[in-house]
């Protein structure tokens, strides 16, 4: 039990020591993936977007979280918001026919939508008047430009990025109602990215590079003041974000979804879980249910027949004693040898008993006229009763009789 206690110990330390060495060792890499999430602090996530969104629109606004583009879920959440915006940011925007028909019964109501993504679906933009493609400069007859491109908004502020490759632009755009609100210059063309749509009372603002609300531009200054007065076209007190953490997100929703979104609180969790199996197999040895232990059988044969050997010396019958001596020295002889004891009166038997005993004839004869002349003897002296059991077993000794 001590030995099992002490390797469990070491296995701990073991591994306490690992998981040390790993964190002191390994190569702590940013993570440039594109989440578009309000909750990661990389330089893809939205943090600081949502989380200064308020202050960057006025003191006064208030932002709250939605999370379904659902038919049911829009058509239950939207009546009696027309005096608010819905507020999208994300890699791909996407809402099936009925969606698009209650957001666009929504704005011409009176709402407002701000849509930053890079693709659209096409209904919607059928609905809207608009077409969407991506900037591929060897398309416009141009050389492939590595450098920053300027991005600018209708009100003069201008922004410089140098991670959109190929940025999304609308073309043709000939609709009443759509405006340019802001476009980046590609050689001398000026090519539309953001738009300003208005339906009946309401209006949409279609924005086609999520990537410039991230983190990683948010925290540039001249980044900022672009991404701050993109934002400041909305005009509403009331700003409810699309949360996509509930939309095909890998985030965890458990309780414990906390533990599991930091790396050192994921570890600590993971090693509190095998630190406890560890305890609870190396306890399961230690109280497993005890076996119990089971006595074989006391051999009392000494005891009975020294028993019997009692009561028949008090009983102080000799003749008694000699006769049973005779019948089981023939038991023995019925038993071991398979020899009748029925005719020991007949001439052959002493014969017989030498060849199956190995005895000599002359002691099976003897022993044999013993037997006959004590067999049924009613009386007898405590010196016959003792010369007859000599005998008889002197000749169980030489017969190997034990």
């Amino acid at each position: 039990m001590k030995n099992t206690g002490k390797l469990g110990i070491i296995l701990l330390v073991f591994t306490l020591v690992a998981i040390v060495f790993i964190d002191l060792t390994k190569d702590s890499q940013t993570d440039w993936s594109r989440s578009y999430d309000q909750r990661d602090k990389i330089p893809f996530g939205l943090y600081f977007t949502r989380t200064e969104l308020a202050q960057i629109l006025s003191d006064s606004t208030t932002v709250t979280d939605f999370n379904s583009t659902n038919y049911d879920d829009l058509k239950q959440f939207l009546p009696g918001k027309e005096d608010a915006c819905l507020l999208f940011i994300v890699n791909q925007f996407y809402a099936g026919n009925e969606s698009i028909d209650e957001l666009l019964s929504y704005v011409e109501r009176g709402g407002e939508i701000f849509i930053s993504s890079n693709s659209l679906p096409g209904i919607l933009l059928d609905s809207l008047g608009l077409s969407q493609t991506y900037y591929y400069p060897q398309d416009f007859g141009e050389v492939i430009d590595v450098g920053d491109r300027p991005f600018a908004l209708s009100n003069g502020r201008q922004a410089y990025y140098n991670e959109l490759e190929y940025p999304g632009l609308f073309y043709g755009i000939d609709t009443i109602g759509v405006h340019t609100a802001g476009y980046f210059e590609a050689g001398k063309r000026k090519l539309p990215n953001f738009v300003e749509v208005k339906r009946n009372k309401g209006r949409f603002l279609i924005h086609l590079e999520p990537l410039m609300f991230s983190n990683y531009y948010m925290l540039q200054e001249q980044n900022f003041l672009y991404g701050a007065a993109a934002l400041k076209m909305l005009d509403r007190k009331r700003v409810f974000w699309y949360d996509a953490l509930f939309k095909g997100s890998d985030t965890a929703r458990t309780p414990l979804r906390v533990l599991l979104q930091h790396e050192g609180l994921r570890q600590a969790w993971y090693l509190l879980l095998f630190g406890l199996l560890l305890f609870l197999l190396f306890r399961s040895k230690r109280e497993q249910m005890a076996v119990p232990v089971v006595e074989a059988e006391k051999n009392l044969s000494k005891e009975f027949a020294r028993t019997i050997a009692t009561l028949y010396y008090e009983h102080g019958s000799d003749s008694n004693l000699l006769q049973k001596k005779v019948e089981y020295f023939l038991y023995d002889l019925r038993s071991k040898f398979f020899i009748d004891t029925l005719h020991l009166e007949d001439v052959g038997f002493a014969e017989t008993l030498s060849k199956k005993t190995g005895v000599p004839r002359v002691d099976c004869e003897r022993i044999v006229n013993l037997v006959n002349r004590y067999r049924k003897i009613t009386y007898s002296t405590d010196s016959e009763l003792m010369d007859v059991h000599r005998q008889i077993e002197d000749f169980k000794s030489k017969a190997n009789i034990l």
